[in-house]
């Protein structure tokens, strides 16, 4: 930026101001430079990509935002607004997917290997003749899968 002001060189609060406002679109730039290279977004994962397209397309809307204020425009009354609403919705509904996975109860395969093994599961003894009728059935848990067609009629008509 060019540091003549001429007519503005007396008022030091508004060339501080733009001098910050320089240096700030320098760093946009350069970091614009940096997270736009192809080979950094290829090399994230599925989780970061999503982040990652979040916070592009929120710093972008928000570029949009400052330079819609600079050029004397009220961004509350332009469709920016909307996008800018409809992207935290995204967010935060990316968020909550990702909470979700956290948070989401996982069965400890060796926990439940040492239950059945010790107290849920009797194997039945092959030698043992077993009955079917209903007081063996209720007493051994033996349940046994019928046919409809097997099933006798109750109907005495």
């Amino acid at each position: 930026m060019d540091s003549n002001f001429e007519e503005l060189s007396n008022d030091i609060s508004i060339i501080h101001r733009m001098k910050q406002f320089s240096k700030a679109t320098d760093d946009i730039e350069q970091m614009m430079e940096l997270i736009s290279d192809p080979a950094f977004y290829d090399s994230l994962e599925n989780a970061d990509k999503i982040k990652y397209n979040m916070m592009m397309s929120f710093a972008l809307n928000s570029l949009f935002w400052m330079y819609l204020r600079a050029e004397g425009v009220d961004p509350t009354n332009h469709s920016i607004k909307a996008e800018n609403n409809r992207l935290k919705q995204a967010m935060a509904r990316a968020q909550e997917i990702r909470d979700r996975k956290t948070i989401m109860p996982r069965v400890n395969k060796d926990a439940a290997k040492r239950f059945i093994r010790n107290s849920l599961w009797v194997p039945n003894n092959e030698n043992e003749e077993t009955n079917n009728t209903e007081e063996n059935l209720e007493d051994e848990g033996n349940w046994e899968i019928q046919h409809p067609d097997q099933i006798p009629s109750t109907n005495n008509v």
